[in-house]
């Protein structure tokens, strides 16, 4: 008998703190291994910032440096909501507390560069 495929999509919440929680994760490990310089490019003025995690949530960009060219990536809410989308979609994951809960380095890497490169670049 053939098989009828249906994509279902799902809305996931995430807080702010959810974001800063995935952001801690790959500036202090998930990317130091192709990235080795993060430099805050805009902060809100209105925002409350205390570490360059906080930076994202709260609409700022930062600039990733590569660690061994001179190429720089801009990464925004946005294109880290895109990378969550993707990571999400491509491990099943369909609840925001199976993926902070279980979140690790590998995790807040893939995230990443499913935000800049649409694609796992490196590693």
């Amino acid at each position: 008998m053939a098989t009828i495929t249906v994509k279902i999509e799902k809305t996931i919440e995430f807080t702010n703190e959810n974001i800063n929680d995935l952001m801690v994760t790959a500036l202090e490990g998930g990317i130091n291994y192709w990235c080795d310089k993060v430099v805050i490019i805009s902060e809100p003025e209105d925002a409350k910032i205390n570490y360059a995690s906080d930076i994202i949530s709260a609409g700022g960009t930062l600039e990733l440096h590569d660690a061994e060219s001179n190429d720089r990536w801009e990464l925004t809410l946005e294109k880290i909501l895109k990378g969550i989308k993707w990571y999400c979609e491509k491990n099943g994951i369909t609840d925001a507390d199976d993926l902070i809960d279980d979140h690790d380095a590998d995790t807040a890497d893939s995230i990443i560069q499913y935000a800049l490169f649409d694609e796992i670049v490196f590693g």
